[in-house]
Formats: structure tokens, sequence, C-alpha cells
């Protein structure tokens, strides 16, 4: 990856996209970097707030194409990749760096460059919405006296063909942990991913695999992963667009009793014995059919 100081000319204009040509890249990989060292200096290097690694390399990517630079390509470079901490694997962190750090990072990121798009973030991840991430008044001076782009910027000249293969989120109407009411037990994708069944596990209150939000568009979502109805009525959890498993109601019957209903006039389900959670026949009576979602926040 080569960061090039020149101006930005009109779309047709930039690079075209060879075999041997370097070509515009709206983000990049941390590690595989390459930059003009005053000119890091000048953009004030990374932000000093961020911990370990985690978003560093979103911030200078925006920093960079905001702040009137170009970031590029280059194939067939070689770029060496050195880890700044010996011996650290990654989990758990030291512990001077406390819980959370990769959000806290990102968190960072998009408050300072994403204006108005941060939203979109903390509709994908809403336990972060409360996340305490230090100070960043130095970072949007650093903006404001550089006059740096604006996101809305980055997003219709540079970064134009992201919302076409990865649509902007719907808002959430809910979200949180969804937890069998009157029981200490939550729904837990367990991990899995493109098919895989979600289950009942023991409430932790960690979010990770026991987060999940209900949208707009009536998903059911982890992630980037929808809840849908797999085979003999299980609840599994697969890969999603925008437009697909749009199939989920949320009704509250008090304050913290929920069900969710299929389009179809099904419920969601849950055997406490067996642990497992499964589409069936909506009845009121039924207090497996009963779930309380409580929001999870990061910290």
């Amino acid at each position: 990856m080569l960061w090039k100081r020149v101006p930005l000319g009109d779309r047709e204009k930039k690079l075209r996209k060879t075999q041997t040509e370097p070509y515009r890249s709206p983000a990049m990989a941390g590690g595989l970097f390459a930059i003009e060292r005053d000119f890091f200096f000048e953009l004030g290097l990374y932000d000093p707030g961020l911990q370990i690694w985690g978003g560093e390399n979103f911030e200078i990517s925006y920093k960079i194409w905001q702040c009137g630079g170009q970031l590029l390509f280059v194939p067939c470079s070689r770029v060496g990749h050195i880890y700044r901490l010996q011996g650290w694997q990654g989990n758990p962190p030291p512990a001077h760096v406390g819980s959370s750090p990769t959000l806290k990072n990102y968190v960072r990121v998009v408050e300072v460059w994403w204006d108005e798009y941060k939203d979109y973030f903390y509709a994908s991840r809403p336990e972060t919405l409360t996340l305490a991430y230090g100070d960043i008044g130095d970072l949007k001076r650093f903006r404001e006296e550089h006059r740096c782009k604006s996101f809305q910027w980055f997003m219709e000249e540079i970064a134009y063909d992201i919302p076409l293969h990865y649509p902007l989120p719907p808002k959430n109407v809910e979200w949180g942990e969804i937890r069998a009411f009157e029981t200490s037990y939550c729904i837990d994708s367990m991990g899995h991913t493109n098919g895989g069944n979600v289950e009942i596990g023991p409430c932790h209150r960690m979010g990770g695999n026991q987060l999940f939000r209900i949208n707009e568009a009536n998903q059911l979502m982890q992630y980037d992963q929808c809840l849908t109805r797999g085979d003999n009525s299980a609840v599994i959890i697969t890969h999603c667009d925008q437009n697909q498993h749009t199939v989920w109601k949320y009704f509250k019957q008090t304050l913290v009793r929920f069900i969710f209903v299929l389009l179809t006039g099904k419920c969601l389900d849950r055997s406490d014995l067996l642990h497992k959670v499964f589409i069936s026949d909506c009845d009121t009576s039924k207090t497996t059919q009963t779930w309380e979602m409580n929001n999870i926040v990061a910290v």
C-alpha cells in the first residue's frame, strides 16, 4: 500500500485498475502501508488514543483521503510487518489496556471522521453507544484546522461503490440479549454462522454471541447474520443482505415481556430442557414463547 501526496482529480481521471498500475483504495490493511515520513508527521501520525490495534488502518485511511491525499494499491509490492508488543497474542489484552480496546478504537475513529454516518456504525454495534472512548478534542481541532473534507464527500467520491455491496443498515427497533422470560437462559449463536443452529445458553451479559438486534426491515440479526427458519422448524443463523429474511415482527406484551412473530403467523419458541430454539404455532398460554430483551453495553 502506498500513500501519494497528489491533488485529487475528477473520478474519471482516477487511476484505472490494472494488473500493473497502482489503483485507488478507500482503506487498507494496517500492516501493509508505506507513507512519506514528513507528511505522516504532518498528519499527526496515528491517533495516540488508539490502543494495541484495531481501527488504526481506517483512521489513517480517512485522514489521508479527507485531508488531501490519495491511498493507492501497488500490485506486487512487498511490505514487512513487525508486531510491536512482543509475546502478546491478542487475548486477553495487557492489564493496562482494559476491556474492549478494539471497540473503543472504532468508536474514536467514527466519532472523529464519520460525521452523521456514525449512526450506521451504532446501528450495527449498539453495545458501543455508551462506551467511554476518551478525549478526541485534539483530533477534531486537527480536522477543522486542516479543512479536511466531510465523510459525505468520502462516501460520494472515494467509497462510492461500497453501499452497492454493503447497504447502509436500517435503524434498530430493539437490541440486547434475548432472555427466556423469568429464566437465566438466553438465545446464543454459539459462534455459529452461515446456517448453524442457535441455542439456549446461560446468560452472561457480555454480548458477543448473545447480542442480537431487530431492525425496521423486520430482520432479527447478529452482526451481518440473520435468524431464520431452518429444517424441522429449527432456528438457524445465516448471512443475509438487507432484503433477506425480513420475516420478524416484534410485539411487547408488557413492559418486559416480548414475543417474536414471523410473518407466517408462527412464533419464536424454546425448550428449556433441551436448550433448543425453534418455530412453532403461536400460543398465548405458552410461557416458552415469551422473552425479555435487555440492552447490553460494552465497557
